[in-house]
């Protein structure tokens, strides 16, 4: 995530990075950017997403407010 940023000349500060995996989200995390998840159905559960910004069921739930932080 932090080379990706970088590649794109942004600060991580201001990035969104949409997660269906653990490690995924602790990544992004500590890229310092805002985690939004949608587990499998499987993981839905799993408490380490409560580390992330926002945890929606589906993607069809996303929306330019979570986007935007708000």
């Amino acid at each position: 995530y932090m080379d990706c940023a970088a590649k794109l000349g942004l600060d991580p500060l201001t990035c969104v990075a949409l997660e269906d995996s653990v490690n995924g989200m602790v990544a992004s995390k500590a890229a310092r950017m805002r985690s939004i998840v949608v587990p499998a159905e499987e993981g839905r559960h799993d408490p380490r997403f409560a580390l992330a910004d926002v945890r929606l069921t589906s993607l069809e739930e996303l929306t330019a407010r979570h986007l935007r932080g708000e």
